[in-house]
């Protein structure tokens, strides 16, 4: 299927690696101009030679993104360099360094719900002017799940809330073309990932994690940005207000 991104105006947050990083590397591969950030700069500058392998624009800084200056200067950036923008990806989370009471409730505020608040509106009055314009934000399906390990709490109250966003968008902005989605991945494996991390220091956590779905294994990377990219397509024209659960069957609840 051609998803119909050749040439669109794509901005990609938290791209150097893992789910973000594949994100922007389907949209490439699609024909779509890239513009990505994460908090590193070697690592934004790898994604971005790999990015131009492909025959695409690609462009990219090193930006916090719960710096809300640094962040807009970078949209401002990416808005010229472009001419505009068509599509955004928020997908940016960070563990928080607290292990609890407020200031993991606090960390877990700007790396889960406000930073994605604030590039919304940072990014929203250039969708508006967009080409078929299209808003994804990465969730989890922490927002559903009552049993979280205890540093996991305050995450998953958050991305509740940012499926909960995502839903009050794709109302208040449809009727001016601008469609909003969110995707909620289980665990997803990577190298240098977190669940990298937890199959050498707990395995047996790992293990337990890993035969919860009916598939048998973790989701990769690449599984999710192929849903995201079909999402932010055209060929997902009536598509809007929807969390997508990419979860290889994990959550045992139906999907209402």
């Amino acid at each position: 299927m051609d998803l119909q991104l050749k040439g669109r105006r794509a901005l990609v947050t938290g791209a150097s690696r893992g789910i973000g990083r594949a994100i922007a590397q389907t949209l490439a591969a699609e024909g779509a101009r890239v513009a990505i950030c994460a908090r590193g700069q070697e690592g934004v500058d790898q994604a971005l030679i790999e990015l131009r392998a492909l025959g695409v624009e690609a462009y990219g800084e090193a930006v916090d993104l719960r710096d809300n200056t640094a962040l807009s200067g970078f949209v401002t950036r990416v808005a010229a360099q472009f001419g505009g923008l068509d599509l955004v990806v928020s997908n940016v989370s960070t563990r928080p360094d607290a292990k609890q009471g407020q200031a993991l409730w606090q960390q877990a505020f700007e790396a889960d719900l406000l930073h994605h608040v604030l590039l919304t509106e940072l990014t929203v009055p250039l969708l508006l002017k967009g080409d078929q314009p299209s808003l994804v934000f990465l969730a989890s399906i922490a927002a559903n799940m009552k049993q979280l390990l205890p540093e996991e709490v305050a995450y998953g109250a958050f991305k509740a809330g940012l499926v909960n966003y995502a839903g009050h968008l794709s109302e208040r902005y449809g009727r001016k073309g601008l469609r909003v989605n969110a995707v909620s991945p289980s665990p997803i494996y990577f190298k240098g990932g977190a669940w990298d991390v937890w199959e050498r220091e707990n395995p047996k956590l790992f293990a337990a994690v890993k035969a919860m779905t009916p598939l048998g294994r973790f989701g990769t990377p690449e599984e999710v940005a192929n849903a995201v990219a079909f999402l932010l397509s055209p060929a997902a024209s009536y598509i809007t207000g929807v969390n997508l659960r990419i979860d290889g069957g994990m959550l045992k609840t139906a999907n209402f």
